[in-house]
């Protein structure tokens, strides 16, 4: 699933190739993803309308038009926007924006856990997906702001930093990767953490996520950017995915477990 280093990268693309356009064309299905996709409502707000900017809250991407609202799009587990010319559709491309330069701006979603979805000008705070978003954590006062949030809660650490509620944009890979940084247990309770380890593991996950934007996210399976390109971070991961192997610090095996629905693995040796 795309967390906040691969919603950046496409954020960052498309500021720097689509912005400035203007939607000419919408096309689509009326399917059922993560909520209803209605491409005749959307044409009705977005055809005319230039692309202003781009925006990213959490794992959302926000396309704020000229004369106010935004599109909201969420990639889900396999999302995808995809610029292109006259090349084919990809199969399961269910929303095409077509822009006054010839070009297309493409949805692609095969397994339809995305969303896009039209919030007009002064209903972003309302928005049932966007107001319940924890802290952001790109943010620079994220070792003050996390630390007590995560102290107060009984829950495994692991499951509390992909709470999307408490830290927005964190999920399965960087919450690892940061975790195995700052030497912290996935099972360890926020409660039984210090508020000094705590801050540490902000830290982490501050410069785990930094320096996966920096290297265009994670590449595992679906993920790519608008134009084509992949993500290198996966080369980096050091406890992703890598249950069974040796811990690259010490040798130690690495164990794996599931928490908070999701597999997770861990040095033994390093991680307490």
């Amino acid at each position: 699933m795309p967390e906040l280093p691969e919603v950046e990268t496409v954020r960052r693309s498309l500021e720097l190739h689509v912005r400035g356009t203007t939607v000419t064309r919408v096309e689509g299905t009326e399917i059922a993803l993560r909520r209803p996709l209605q491409p005749k409502a959307l044409a009705a707000v977005l055809i005319g309308r230039g692309l202003k900017a781009f925006r990213r809250r959490g794992k959302f991407l926000l396309a704020d038009l000229d004369r106010g609202g935004s599109l909201l799009v969420h990639l889900g587990m396999t999302g995808r926007l995809h610029i292109a010319t006259d090349e084919p559709h990809l199969p399961h491309t269910h929303l095409v924006l077509g822009l006054d330069d010839g070009r297309e701006l493409r949805f692609v979603d095969a397994r339809r856990f995305g969303l896009v979805d039209w919030l007009a000008p002064g209903t972003e705070a309302d928005d049932p997906s966007l107001r319940t978003l924890g802290v952001e954590p790109l943010d620079p006062k994220l070792e003050e702001q996390l630390p007590p949030v995560l102290h107060a809660r009984r829950a495994a650490v692991k499951a509390l930093l992909m709470d999307q509620h408490l830290v927005a944009g964190v999920g399965n890979i960087y919450a690892a990767e940061a975790l195995y940084r700052a030497r912290i247990r996935p099972a360890r309770a926020g409660n039984r953490t210090s508020l000094a380890r705590l801050a540490n593991l902000a830290r982490a996950v501050r410069e785990v996520l930094t320096e996966a934007v920096e290297q265009g996210g994670t590449t595992l399976r679906d993920y790519a950017t608008p134009e084509g390109g992949f993500g290198y971070f996966a080369v980096r991961l050091q406890v992703y995915g890598r249950q069974g192997q040796p811990c690259g610090a010490c040798g130690t095996i690495l164990r794996s477990a599931v928490i908070a629905g999701r597999t997770t693995a861990w040095c033994p040796c390093c991680q307490r």
